[in-house]
């Protein structure tokens, strides 16, 4: 996801615009946001978000949709084959195109903080920009609701560790009982059923495996005796599939009473987020003679998945 896809930049401008009108020091540069989302990249959030896996998951970030209720995603399929024209009870091959859709509703999010003067006078005593921190607070808010959307879903709607369409399989065990060995079949097993499943179709093969922080230290710890050497199960893992990236997220530690790995393609053609209305932050607004107000808001579908086979879940692990 890019900077500009979470975030109206341009209402970022308008909201230090406000802060320097009405006074507020640091707002150049401090206040927030619209100079350091600039500089702003992925590993900036995953440094200063460690458990915000998702933001860093290569899922690409849609805005189609601005203030509609509800998002329609369309794919074509194509259908039919040639027949043996030698063969005439078979008649001709008839070879068609038809389309499949989905839908996914749209959810309005909004927050506000408010201050006073007193408030800012108490906090430059301590050097603290205290608009600034109210907007910073905004931010991670926001982040933490795109995380927790993309991996869990929201009002009804599912993630990407809990979408029914996704084949889901059992651990045959805890990772704690397992051997060396036996992580790594099960790990290796999920990716290379994913990529079966869809005949190493690029746009749908799986290049991530997102998993709960435990199995991840669990992997990264116990060594796998190869004919090569010794390893990790999580070093022989990457050795072996390189092309993709293990991730972790806290999210998938209890996923409806159980734990969940997930290996799941990021192209854009097997799934996509939904975010039709960036983070947007309002100007701030002066409410009486000694209180301040500042609002912002975003809208969000979720994980819109376009192909059920681009992901599969182990349980239980």
């Amino acid at each position: 996801m890019t900077i500009g896809q979470l975030y109206d930049l341009d209402r970022f401008k308008a909201f230090t615009d406000s802060a320097s009108a009405t006074g507020f020091k640091d707002s150049a540069s401090g206040v927030v946001l619209a100079r350091n989302l600039t500089a702003v990249n992925p590993k900036v959030f995953e440094k200063r978000y460690p458990e915000l896996s998702f933001l860093n998951s290569g899922v690409v970030a849609d805005n189609t949709g601005g203030y509609s209720r509800r998002i329609q995603s369309l794919r074509i399929v194509e259908q039919g084959d040639f027949a043996d024209a030698s063969d005439l009870s078979t008649g001709k091959g008839r070879i068609s195109l038809t389309a499949e859709d989905s839908f996914l509703k749209v959810f309005p999010k909004e927050a506000h903080s408010v201050w006073t003067d007193d408030d800012i006078k108490e906090a430059e005593l301590g050097n603290i920009n205290l608009v600034q921190r109210y907007i910073a607070t905004h931010n991670k808010a926001y982040n933490q609701k795109v995380d927790e959307i993309g991996y869990v879903g929201h009002n009804g709607q599912a993630g990407l560790l809990n979408y029914a369409g996704f084949t889901s399989t059992n651990s045959s065990d805890v990772v704690g009982n397992l051997t060396a060995q036996e992580m790594y079949d099960e790990i290796a097993t999920l990716i290379t059923e994913q990529r079966n499943a869809v005949n190493n179709t690029p746009e749908y093969s799986c290049n991530r495996v997102a998993m709960p922080t435990s199995v991840m230290n669990k992997l990264q710890v116990t060594m796998l005796n190869t004919a090569n050497g010794s390893s990790t199960v999580l070093k022989a893992l990457q050795d072996n599939f390189p092309d993709i990236q293990f991730v972790t997220t806290f999210r998938a530690s209890d996923v409806g009473g159980a734990s969940k790995v997930v290996a799941y393609s990021n192209n854009e053609e097997a799934m996509v987020m939904r975010i039709p209305v960036k983070l947007t932050i309002g100007e701030i607004i002066k409410q009486t003679s000694f209180s301040f107000r500042v609002d912002s808001k975003f809208r969000i579908g979720g994980l819109d998945v376009l192909e059920d086979t681009s992901a599969r879940i182990l349980s239980g692990l």
